[in-house]
């Protein structure tokens, strides 16, 4: 067989093997070039998500503090300080301002999270949402004041702290998962 007959049919499948190679560098190339920028807009998106969670967490937890809410029924009903019967009044009053506190700004900063986070994330929002949901159906039904909370969380009973003290403890476990996430502890899907 002649030598450049030879060269040409060795030099075919290295061309093409060659290309081959090129064109699979080049749609990794484009890839990343495309996927780099989503997932910034991505994790950009998470963190106002995952920000907007916490400060209307925070605002509701703030809002539904006891003190806070005595203090707004004490100034509704024009008492300095509670004095025998109108203790009983300010107590009352009390728990209906806790109780009138909305819940629906936790709910749909929550309801975001579902949508941008991961799985873990999402669930740490959905259960600050629920906490939430519990915090104001105690309020409603008159139960986690703060008698009972000190008495729960003296004697330990877990089962008996108030829904507000969940919340607290749910806040700061979402923060701390949120954090991670954003500071690369794991990469958006």
């Amino acid at each position: 067989m002649d030598s450049s007959v030879l060269a040409a049919l060795i030099s075919v499948p290295v061309a093409l093997l060659a290309s081959a190679a090129a064109y699979a560098a080049g749609r990794a190339q484009a890839s990343g070039a495309y996927r780099g920028p989503v997932a910034a807009v991505r994790r950009q998106h998470q963190r106002e998500a995952y920000a907007a969670l916490l400060t209307a967490a925070n605002t509701y937890t703030e809002l539904t503090e006891w003190g806070a809410c005595l203090t707004e029924a004490r100034f509704h009903l024009g008492v300095d300080a509670v004095f025998g019967d109108r203790a009983e009044e300010v107590t009352r009053r009390a728990a209906r301002v806790r109780a009138d506190v909305p819940v629906e700004p936790v709910r749909a900063a929550a309801s975001v999270v579902l949508l941008e986070g991961p799985d873990h994330i999402a669930e740490l929002a959905k259960n600050i949402e629920l906490i939430a949901q519990q915090v104001r159906s105690d309020a409603r039904a008159g139960r986690g004041g703060p008698a009972e909370a000190l008495s729960a969380l003296a004697e330990e009973r877990d089962w008996q702290v108030p829904a507000r003290y969940n919340l607290i403890k749910a806040v700061e476990a979402f923060t701390a998962a949120a954090r991670g996430h954003l500071n690369g502890g794991d990469l958006p899907a």
